[in-house]
């Protein structure tokens, strides 16, 4: 009784129709950035290397968004120079854990997506693995970038990777700038976040924080002394260089720089004078 008649819809529109849901994509067309991919992928090497990385740097990430349920966690609160804040009133972050659980999601929908689980979930014991196997069989999948949604999958974990990093990889509110310029004192120099000038509490000099940052930065490089990526960049930032975190981590993945140690929570060292190197090269991206 409600089945649809050929005859109340046009020929021209049906042929329309059929033929634009059979129109193939274009081959060898990286479906994200609209670069060149090898013929059958629908990800360029770029590409496919960032949403693999993403996948694979997660499990250390979730781990760093447990430390940040706790409310009276906050940023860089155990380092020398940093200012701890009052504890918070609640206990733990919900948009955190709201963070979580979407990523979570995330990872099991793709994780479906490539494998394809039967409809009957007793078929196979279980619905899908744990989130930590999800995203490390995802992220080896060879699958992964031959999806033809792919573009819309990756920048959902871009959006997520963002979002992910901004909750674990932001500035504290006052940090630690570098020694006097005053050569007769060159006492530890700390100065709020977006500070222009600083009042040394010994000498009662006043400086400009972009000096202080500059000769810090040459001390640095001088002697090798190595810093997260997160720390290089805000260093090379606010002496004027274009860096982030991120750029760091993509450079490493590229071979164009290695660490040289971990800190006591794990997290990956880089000489700076190394990541300056790279800042100065005109041909980094």
């Amino acid at each position: 009784m409600y089945e649809p008649t050929n005859e109340s819809q046009p020929t021209t529109t049906n042929t329309t129709t059929n033929t634009s849901q059979t129109t193939p994509a274009l081959a060898g067309v990286c479906l994200v950035c609209g670069g060149e991919c090898a013929v059958g992928d629908t990800m360029c090497t770029r590409c496919d290397g960032l949403m693999r990385g993403w996948l694979r740097e997660y499990p250390s990430w979730l781990d760093s968004l447990h430390e940040f349920l706790d409310s009276t966690a906050h940023y860089g609160g155990h380092q020398p120079g940093r200012v701890n804040l009052p504890a918070a009133p609640t206990p733990i972050r919900l948009p955190v854990l709201d963070h979580m659980q979407e990523v979570g999601d995330m990872a099991v929908a793709l994780w479906r997506r490539l494998y394809a689980p039967s409809a009957m979930p007793w078929a196979n014991g279980r619905i899908h693995p744990s989130l930590l196997e999800c995203l490390s069989v995802c992220a080896a999948c060879p699958r992964l970038n031959r999806l033809p949604d792919i573009d819309i999958i990756w920048h959902d974990w871009e959006s997520s990777a963002r979002k992910t990093l901004s909750i674990i990889d932001v500035p504290p509110s006052r940090h630690g700038i570098g020694r006097c310029p005053n050569p007769l004192c060159g006492v530890e120099l700390s100065a709020p976040i977006d500070a222009v000038e600083v009042t040394c509490p010994v000498c009662g000099g006043t400086y400009r924080v972009v000096d202080v940052r500059l000769g810090f930065l040459k001390e640095c490089i001088a002697s090798g002394k190595a810093f997260t990526a997160g720390e290089c960049a805000e260093l090379l930032r606010e002496c004027g260089f274009q860096c982030n975190a991120n750029t760091i981590r993509s450079w490493r993945k590229r071979g164009r720089l290695q660490p040289v140690g971990e800190n006591v929570k794990g997290q990956p060292l880089y000489r700076l004078s190394d990541v300056h190197g790279q800042v100065v090269r005109r041909d980094s991206i």
